[in-house]
């Protein structure tokens, strides 16, 4: 496949709002691919070059890109930087200025779809003395060779910075419209990407062996499976009455890992399927010690837990480093209390009730002080729930888990199967919110200096697979992160708002739907203003919202979604 071909897809989903023309257009991509390339070509949809958990980014900043317009057209970085202001694109910036190249004496070829993949893995994986050198070289050589559109869409993607609004849900629907020519069999590639967290695994599967071959994926050690994830509800009564008897767990205010071992290796992942083995070395060290099973997946939460009592999640994020870890793991020891067994010796436990795998957990653990079972009740009753939830608020835990004793493991899904129950931040609003930064606002008086004033945030739409707009955000900042994030918005800002996000209000700064952000706020407010949930002219709002923190363990399809904000409105009603 010529890559001229895939970036004339990619200049019309940048332009396309519908949602079913973007699925129709990839399901129409796919029709060109073969099983030889289509991982390629879905990781170059998704703007990855390997999924997260492998570990390999292209780690490509905007000076490393500039250097190579410089060298392909002869410009210097003066003049590249002066454009780049204009632009606000470093795409737009190589489009132009690569119009007319000046390394005239390279051969130009075409460009194939494998080899501006190959290169791109090359750039990623370069490590080591001259390999800034080579990621130049390698970079220049695809710009030599490409059409300005071509380059534009290049640049974007070594910088992070693809403009499809295309999210793996569209490219999954994309497969059952590949198949079916509509969402009929969404579920199989939903199930398999739900199971693995690698669509381009999931694609070159179903290219060669087909959907049944799809339906038959089973998890395996070292493809991270995508969490499970928990409704909400407003007090221990609504709980049993949903549930009836259940489990009820402690909820720690930690790293949420999935753990894998298989015949000695150990390898931990976040909940954003990131690889984060090398952080934690007391529980890859616990694991290998205490675990009775060659091979295992399972899930705990990791919480620093110093002179017998849990300490804040600010404690806990200090050790996500990548150095001085052993030093840190000395100061902040972590204890990991493990909730869900998913696989045991070759053999999917997800279809399993959740007390036969917690039972098989019990079984595996053996006695030790670094790696050990969460606490749990059977409740028999709503006024067990509440005595245990008030329980687990004196030791310092963020709240309870109630789940299904006969319940499967939803991968990747939000279900009843988990209820979870925190402490109120408000009279009003149970819990707290997940939104999404979506845009942002220059700062006035005081905050002028940190050229940031507030954030433009959004829930998620699962119908849709948008961003709907549901609060700006002014107040519960710190000095240190206006700064933050005046930094690292400032890297992913956009001159022109995201296709997969809708709002009728305007940003200082739209920016790439990426970072997720915890918030409180009064109550929930019908809005002419925002987007969430909108019928008519009226759709929902935040009122008095407030920033409580960053979630670095959650992306952004893990957010709020709109239903459950319509969920939260008709309680607060109640």
């Amino acid at each position: 496949m010529l890559f001229s071909d895939l970036t004339a897809v990619f200049e019309k989903l940048e332009a396309t709002r519908a949602r079913l023309e973007i699925t129709s257009d990839v399901a129409k991509l796919l029709k060109e691919c073969d099983s030889r390339n289509v991982r390629k070509v879905v990781y170059l949809l998704q703007g990855i070059v390997q999924p997260s958990f492998t570990g390999v980014d292209l780690g490509v900043g905007d000076k490393l890109a500039q250097q190579a317009i410089s060298r392909v057209s002869g410009k210097t970085i003066k003049q590249i930087e002066a454009s780049y202001r204009k632009t606000g694109d470093l795409g737009e910036t190589g489009k132009e200025l690569l119009s007319i190249k000046a390394q005239t004496s390279l051969v130009n070829a075409e460009l194939s779809v494998d080899k501006v993949y190959d290169n791109f893995y090359k750039i990623a994986t370069a490590s080591g003395q001259g390999s800034q050198d080579l990621k130049i070289k390698l970079l220049s050589e695809l710009l030599s060779n490409s059409s300005p559109v071509e380059a534009k869409v290049i640049l974007r993607f070594t910088t992070g910075s693809l403009r499809l609004g295309l999210g793996d849900q569209t490219i999954i629907d994309a497969f059952s419209f590949f198949e079916k020519g509509d969402k009929s069999v969404k579920q199989v590639f939903e199930k398999a990407f739900n199971f693995t967290s690698d669509l381009g695994f999931v694609a070159e599967l179903f290219f060669e062996k087909g959907l049944q071959a799809v339906d038959e994926v089973k998890p395996m050690p070292f493809n991270p499976i995508r969490p499970a994830l928990a409704e909400r509800l407003q007090d221990s009564k609504e709980i049993f009455e949903k549930l009836g008897k259940c489990s009820v767990e402690g909820k720690y205010d930690g790293f949420r890992l999935q753990v894998h071992l298989s015949n000695g290796r150990v390898e931990i992942y976040s909940r954003k399927q990131e690889k984060i083995t090398e952080m934690f070395p007391e529980i890859v060290e616990g694991v290998k010690k205490y675990f009775n099973a060659k091979q295992v997946i399972f899930e705990g939460e990791a919480i620093v837990v110093k002179d017998g009592k849990f300490l804040p999640f600010q404690a806990t994020i200090q050790r996500k480093r990548k150095h001085g870890v052993s030093e840190k793991a000395k100061e902040l020891p972590l204890k990991l209390y493990c909730f869900e067994l998913l696989y045991l010796d070759g053999k999917d436990l997800t279809g399993l009730k959740y007390e036969q795998r917690r039972t098989k957990l019990d079984s595996i653990i053996k006695n030790n002080t670094d790696v050990v079972l969460a606490n749990r009740i059977i409740a028999s009753s709503s006024e067990e729930i509440e005595e245990y939830f008030l329980d687990c608020l004196a030791k310092g835990l963020e709240g309870v888990i109630a789940k299904d004793l006969n319940a499967p493991y939803v991968a990747g899904g939000r279900k009843f199967a988990w209820i979870k129950l925190k402490k109120s931040y408000s009279d009003k609003l149970v819990d707290t919110v997940d939104v999404v930064i979506v845009g942002y606002y220059y700062g006035k008086g005081k905050r002028t200096q940190f050229g940031f004033g507030g954030l433009l945030t959004a829930v998620l739409n699962e119908d849709s697979n948008e961003f709907e707009t549901i609060a700006k955000i002014g107040t519960g900042f710190s000095e240190e992160q206006m700064s933050f994030f005046q930094n690292e918005l400032g890297k992913i800002k956009l001159k022109q708002k995201p296709s997969n996000v809708s709002s009728l209000i305007d940003a200082d700064e739209w920016v790439q739907p990426k970072i997720v952000v915890e918030i409180a706020a009064d109550e929930i407010t019908k809005s002419p203003m925002h987007t969430a949930g909108m019928v008519g002219r009226e759709g929902y709002a935040l009122r008095f919202p407030r920033f409580l923190r960053i979630r670095e363990d959650k992306s952004v399809d893990e957010c709020t979604t709109v239903l459950e904000v319509l969920e939260l409105f008709e309680r607060q009603r109640r």
